[in-house]
């Protein structure tokens, strides 16, 4: 301790410390020179034997120096005062070096600001890294999970010791609220009656369900989130025992969720429901399963554990499946799909980094070797090379470090613009970037590692200054070794290589965006509004309730001024819609396939087709008779004629639904081929086809249909008109995924088109800094030559001559 006081008090009192150290010198120098005068002397000759014996006064001090306490603090801190003082003194230097690092420190930390974000910062629950993701898989292949009984949940509750709390949790679904003479959509969580303790995020009014309200027919009960609370009924802090309406249902309000209760990885719920867990059905469907691990155990204990659970349960049910557990944490399960992304974005920023990097050490170099003079004649004054090269670094140092500040306010711009560009498709988690210790951390480091990149190099070579060499040369160093040639060149071809990787990237990128964008969606409706109508209620338990509304819907709608065309379909293309899909075999022969080829499926109005102006390759289309009691007919696409009848004729054929009740998939009749239509996509251009099978609406009513008007009109105008249509039907029913066709175009491809944009910004920053920094760097030895050219023009050597060779060197190492 006192050693480290002593050290303190050597830098940051250096003042006083400096006089007594004269002072002491000056006292043993008149001690040496008394002794020797007592010798008989003079004391001319006893003072100069005295300074001999000591090697100089000023010697015996820098001797003192590097022997106290703090030596090598106190030598840094003289070198960090004569580095600023060096940088000051060269301005321009200075602000290009601190600009370009700042951009590549900036744009590091913006990106890791992000990732930290998405994939490394905790859940927000108390000890998040004990909430995991169990779920049943099957052996063979982990990706693929597999239906579980009620029984095998209960069995995993009663019989592991792994866990301190196990529960089961749907995900948020969009449900009609109706309240207060209004209806709107939102996402409600279906949850089971220890939700809130696995999570350990108490509610902050009323209470949790009870497991009474998860049997069937028990759970009428809602637990609103403090937003909707707030937002939809004014904070009314009589809220509880209230009545709302959740898709026609009444449900009582029992409790007001925590106000920080944020999941982030998920859709946020508006409103909690109990979780009906009846044991005569799987209820894998929609639903996962939360734990909370007990102190001490890992994922790995906790799977092998509830796997033998989980296979004598299915043994005892009769079910052959070789199925094991998979226990994932939470934050791992929900954001494992788009760490690719985030770190091959990651990469690219990282290489404007290294640009500027040696963007910088080009600069850095050549402004070392502008100063071998000074160098050399430190050298000869006793300075060593290690301590030469700690000067440079340490204005390295400097230089990085006031990067790094610069960098933390362009990160903090950029993390912002960054997390603007992307959409929640392909971002994980619903949480912002911020500068949290850990950014800063990583912010100082990368400047350190900028610091030694940019300056060791240039350091090595300025530091081997030979003054007798330098004094040949003259002032202006006319000449540089073989050495100093070949970093040059180094640095320069480093540069443009970095570029020219950048530059690569960009372009297959923006090669992707193009094809994406001229590929056929298989559909065109421009100036067509399309919404969806999702019935809820008893109103509408029977189809041909639904039919009659949305049979009534379109005939109004038709009737508005402007408008052209109306109709529906289950499904739109680019929506991504598949609530109904099954599997099919061709009737009367061998099955295609374990269980049959996966298709999807769209009940569609007959003028559907048209409407979307959906080409119709053969056959038929859909027609008044297509109703109930007739013949059931479909018509599907060309990926289905490939993936089902190969080369063979459709047209007359007939698909047999097969049933899976345990993936919620009921029996279906029988369905008559008439028709081949052409690929539609249904999320983007860059999917893989889907098999789509189309039905009529008449003989397949459901309760969810998209609706698309095609017009003429302003689609805000024809808006207000189909949401008064609508709402007189029944005000109950909200229509939300409002859009028009053109701008699910538009979204279709705005993920290729915001890789071009961050990749092509990235890649002209890049070819900016390489620019920059080879012509400063080549410029910089071209006016060292000057001497040399003067000499050759002298000679004779014509202006032309001298331009080609200079360019021809410069672009050899281009």
């Amino acid at each position: 301790m006192n050693r480290i006081l002593s050290a303190i008090r050597n830098v940051f009192r250096r003042n006083r410390v400096e006089r007594d150290l004269d002072s002491e010198v000056r006292s043993f120098t008149s001690l040496l020179e008394e002794e020797k005068m007592s010798r008989g002397i003079n004391p001319g000759e006893a003072r100069r034997l005295a300074r001999l014996d000591i090697s100089g006064p000023e010697q015996l001090k820098e001797e003192i120096r590097s022997a106290r306490a703090g030596s090598w603090l106190e030598g840094l801190w003289r070198d960090v005062i004569f580095g600023a003082r060096v940088l000051r003194k060269n301005p321009g230097f200075t602000a290009i070096a601190i600009l370009t690092l700042a951009l590549g420190i900036g744009a590091n930390s913006a990106i890791f600001s992000i990732l930290q974000a998405q994939l490394w910062r905790p859940l927000p629950f108390p000890g998040s890294e004990r909430l995991v993701d169990v779920s049943s898989v099957r052996r063979v292949n982990q990706n693929s999970r597999e239906a579980r009984s009620d029984r095998v949940f209960r069995a995993w509750q009663q019989q592991s010791r792994s866990f301190s709390c196990l529960t089961v949790w749907g995900y948020p679904a969009w449900r009609n609220l109706t309240a207060g003479g209004t209806s709107e959509r939102i996402r409600v969580m279906r949850a089971a009656s220890n939700f809130f303790d696995t999570l350990q995020v108490p509610l902050q009014r009323g209470r949790a369900f009870s497991p009474q309200e998860e049997l069937s027919g028990q759970g009428q009960v809602a637990i609103l989130t403090d937003a909707l609370w707030r937002n939809r009924f004014a904070s009314d802090p009589q809220i509880l025992g209230k009545s709302i309406v959740l898709d026609g249902q009444p449900y009582t309000i029992v409790g007001i969720s925590s106000a920080n209760l944020r999941f982030e990885v998920i859709s946020e719920p508006a409103a909690f429901v109990p979780l009906t867990i009846d044991s005569s059905v799987d209820f894998l469907r929609g639903t996962d399963t939360l734990g909370r691990l007990a102190p001490g155990v890992t994922e790995q204990q906790a799977g092998a554990e509830l796997t033998p659970i989980l296979q004598r349960e299915l043994k005892a049910d009769g079910d052959t499946r070789d199925d094991v557990v998979r226990v994932t944490k939470l934050r791992e399960e929900y954001t494992g799909f788009s760490t690719g992304s985030l770190y091959f974005y990651a990469g690219a920023v990282a290489l404007v980094l290294l640009i500027a990097c040696v963007n910088t050490a080009g600069l850095t170099l050549a402004r070392g070797l502008a100063r071998r003079r000074e160098f050399a004649l430190r050298g000869a004054l006793g300075a060593t090379r290690p301590t030469l090269i700690r000067q440079l670094l340490v204005e390295s140092l400097l230089l990085s470090l006031a990067g790094g500040a610069a960098g933390i306010l362009t990160g903090s711009w950029l993390s912002r613009a960054l997390g603007l560009m992307f959409n929640e498709d392909s971002l994980p988690r619903s949480a912002r970037a911020s500068l949290d210790p850990r950014v800063v951390l990583f912010i100082f480091g990368v400047s350190v590692l900028s610091a030694v990149a940019i300056g060791l190099a240039p350091a090595l070579f300025a530091s081997r200054a030979d003054l007798n060499e330098v004094l040949r040369q003259g002032a202006r160093g006319a000449s540089s070794s073989r050495n100093q040639r070949t970093a040059r060149s180094a640095l320069v071809v480093a540069e443009v290589a970095l570029g020219l990787v950048l530059l690569f990237g960009a372009g297959i990128f923006l090669g992707s965006f193009e094809r994406q964008r001229e590929a056929p969606r298989g559909f065109d409706a421009p100036n067509t509004l399309t919404f969806r109508v999702s019935l809820r209620g008893d109103r509408y338990a029977q189809p041909a309730q639904s039919q009659r509304y949305f049979e009534t819907l379109a005939d109004q709608l038709r009737a508005l001024p402007g408008v052209h065309e109306v109709t529906i379909g289950n499904g739109l293309p680019l929506t991504g819609t598949t609530d109904f899909y099954s599997t099919v075999n061709i009737s009367g022969r061998p099955p295609l396939d374990e269980n049959g080829v996966f298709v999807i499926i769209h009940p569609v109005a007959p003028n559907y087709f048209d409407a979307l102006h959906m080409r119709l390759v053969e056959g038929r289309g859909f027609d008044s008779h297509d109703v109930q009691g007739s013949v059931r007919v479909a018509i599907i696409n060309r990926n289905a004629v490939k993936e089902i009848f190969g080369d063979e004729d459709p047209l007359g054929k007939v698909l047999e639904p097969v049933a899976q009740p345990k993936r919620g998939i009921p029996p279906e009749p029988p369905l008559q081929i008439v028709g081949v239509v052409e690929n539609a996509n249904e999320f983007g251009a860059n999917e893989v086809p889907f098999s789509n099978v189309y039905l009529p609406f008449a003989q397949r009513p459901v309760t969810a249909n998209y609706v698309a008007i095609t017009s003429n009109l302003p689609a805000g105008s024809l808006l207000d008109s189909a949401r008064a249509a609508a709402y007189a039907l029944d005000k109950d029913q909200p229509i939300y995924d409002v859009q028009t066709m053109d701008d699910r175009e538009a979204l279709s491809v705005q993920g290729a088109k915001n890789d071009v944009f961050l990749i092509g910004s990235l890649a002209l920053v890049g070819l900016a800094l390489v620019s920059v920094g080879v012509f400063g760097t080549i410029a910089y030895f071209v006016q060292q030559r000057t001497q040399e050219f003067g000499i050759r023009l002298a000679l004779g050597a014509q202006p032309a001559t001298i331009l080609r060779h200079s360019l021809g060197q410069s672009l050899g190492i281009g």
